[in-house]
């Protein structure tokens, strides 16, 4: 997991590859957690390079979506693969979350 600015102002985003699993949800938690109170106005949550998605993701995105520190910033996640989009689809999440670049949808723009 990578945290980097921009690249709108106030905007930080958090680079997510491989697995997440339970083992992984700590980490993911705490970084989820920095990368808000980095965040001026907005948190990208790029998830595009995630190989498996479990509960513990869906968990992960549930929880930083509801945490204090979102309060007043907008959070927005990216998922480009249905490894991602199928959990969330299951669980509700897609009409929850603000996600982008859902398989077979037009790039925003």
């Amino acid at each position: 997991m990578t945290l980097t600015e921009g690249p709108g102002p106030g905007q930080v985003v958090a680079r997510v590859c491989g697995e997440l699993d339970a083992a992984s949800n700590p980490l993911l938690q705490q970084t989820l957690l920095r990368a808000l109170r980095r965040a001026e106005r907005l948190l990208t949550i790029d998830l595009s390079g995630v190989t498996f998605f479990g509960s513990a993701g869906v968990t992960a995105l549930v929880w930083v979506s509801q945490h204090r520190e979102a309060a007043g910033k907008h959070v927005t996640v990216v998922a480009t693969s249905r490894v991602v989009t199928g959990p969330l689809e299951l669980t509700g999440l897609l009409e929850r979350l603000d996600v982008e670049g859902m398989p077979g949808s037009p790039p925003p723009g």
